[in-house]
């Protein structure tokens, strides 16, 4: 089985919470997961942005989405903040597709003058712990256990 995502660490784990960073690159190098770091993406803004403007908050993360649509791959971040953020305006951006194109317009018309690529809506925001549950798999995970703990 062969998986591959575009990794959206998150600020956090490059820097306070170092170890989610480390344990998330020993996990997946040891699954077999390839993990294409997005080493220009933002940070996802975790609310403030939003405080702000939400034009900012999803002009920001359409940006983040883009960089995984341009690679042709799920976006995957480990942070549950990240998730929420990211995965909110994710949704919002794909509804606005159909009801709002405007707007849509609105948001690729920032990245454009930034010359970053547009957001197509192409791709799927996922969770670290939703991919090994849903994509991995449970069974899949089992095997792979080398030390059982038992009470």
């Amino acid at each position: 089985m062969t998986l591959k995502y575009a990794y959206f660490p998150g600020c956090v784990a490059q820097g306070a919470c170092r170890e989610l960073y480390l344990s998330t690159a020993a996990l997946t190098q040891a699954l077999g997961i390839e993990l294409v770091e997005l080493k220009k993406a933002a940070c996802c803004g975790s609310g403030t942005f939003k405080e702000d403007s939400q034009l900012l908050e999803d002009t920001v993360n359409a940006r983040n989405i883009a960089l995984a649509e341009e690679l042709n791959l799920p976006l995957l971040t480990h942070c549950s903040t990240c998730q929420g953020v990211i995965g909110r305006v994710d949704e919002r951006l794909k509804a606005a597709q159909q009801n709002d194109p405007g707007y849509i317009h609105q948001v690729n018309g920032l990245l454009e003058h930034e010359g970053c690529s547009p957001y197509k809506g192409s791709t799927q925001v996922r969770h670290l712990l939703w991919a090994l549950v849903g994509d991995y798999g449970l069974e899949a995970l089992q095997q792979r256990v080398t030390r059982n703990c038992q009470g």
